[in-house]
């Protein structure tokens, strides 16, 4: 076979010089041409005579002029929660991103694929961090003059109201419309607010101890038998209750049994483990270390108070976490 003078690792080396020359060309950073910009040019044309003399020949020039053009990009914060009674705040950025000057207002509305229509305004970024502070309470409309590639950033801050049911929703729509010359640019963001709040329950059940009945909603008894109730509170909303006080005042024809009150995580025996006995004067001065305790106590006329949760004292009620349940027992006796 001839020797053709060409190894058989050459386009390997023709590969990388390719790629040499291609890492060396120049890469485009061109940014958007300013409206009014005038791109002008023209064409040269160089040849010879059959003397070998050289001539130059041009075109005539050309213009070609920018024009406006107006558009606009608005961040998208995810949806978020908040406690009733409480702001919840999202930040946006808006951003000119066309070629010319351009003043966007700035409106945000409250229910329309929702029915809360709670109330939100807009906020004035004054740091620029995207975090709101206590203190940027300024109201705002409008962007102000935005030069191309400028940027404002605010909060619209939805207000939940005063006792708003757990898991209830709103949404609200940001609108940004351009009011420069020309074709104004516009952009939505849509963002959806849960409202946050303890949602506690309480079931009371009974049974007739002498009997040795089980627990449930009804009971029959006999004078001078004993009855337990379990009272069973459970925080099913989404943030902690607070200052929790349980009461039970109607124990008409019964007597409370003294010593009789457990507080605790076990719910299907009083003394069992996990719960507490109480020692029903109040004055021990017991306080909850956990979540799942109380501190109870029973008056002569056979009030019975339990302040529940991590926190409770004698005095005042305790808080309650999301999802947790303690229960209450008693004992009274049929009169």
């Amino acid at each position: 076979m001839p020797n053709t003078g060409i190894h058989a690792n050459t386009p390997r080396y023709l590969f990388s010089a390719f790629l040499l020359v291609a890492l060396l060309l120049p890469v485009s950073t061109a940014l958007a041409a300013p409206a009014g910009t005038l791109i002008t040019n023209q064409a040269t044309a160089t040849f010879q005579d059959a003397n070998a003399n050289s001539f130059t020949s041009l075109s005539n020039t050309t213009t070609v002029t920018v024009i406006s053009v107006y558009t606009v990009s608005v961040t998208s914060p995810p949806d978020a929660a908040g406690g009733s009674n409480t702001v919840v705040y999202y930040p946006y950025t808006v951003t000119n991103t066309g070629n010319d000057n351009n003043t966007f207002t700035l409106t945000a509305a409250t229910g329309s694929a929702l029915p809360g229509s709670w109330t939100a305004t807009i906020y004035f970024d004054a740091n620029g961090d995207g975090v709101h502070q206590a203190g940027e309470t300024t109201v705002t409309g409008s962007t102000g003059l935005l030069l191309p590639s400028g940027a404002y950033r605010f909060f619209v801050g939805v207000t939940i109201p005063l006792n708003t049911p757990n898991g209830s929703q709103d949404d609200t729509t940001l609108n940004v419309n351009g009011t420069g010359p020309g074709a104004a640019a516009t952009a939505q963001d849509n963002v959806v607010t849960t409202a946050q709040a303890p949602n506690l329950s309480v079931v009371k059940d009974v049974r007739n101890v002498t009997t040795a009945g089980s627990f449930g909603a009804t009971a029959n008894a006999a004078t001078a038998e004993v009855l337990e109730y379990r009272l069973t509170v459970t925080n099913g909303g989404a943030i902690a209750a607070t200052a929790v006080v349980l009461t039970d005042p109607d124990h008409t024809w019964t007597t409370y049994v003294a010593n009789s009150i457990y507080i605790g995580s076990n719910g299907a025996t009083s003394n069992g483990a996990g719960n507490v006995l109480q020692d029903d004067n109040n004055t021990g001065g017991e306080t909850c270390a956990v979540v799942v305790c109380g501190i109870g106590s029973a008056t002569a006329g056979g009030l019975i108070t339990a302040n529940l949760g991590t926190g409770a004292t004698e005095l005042v009620g305790g808080n309650l976490a999301p999802g947790s349940t303690v229960y209450v027992y008693f004992q009274v006796r049929v009169d």
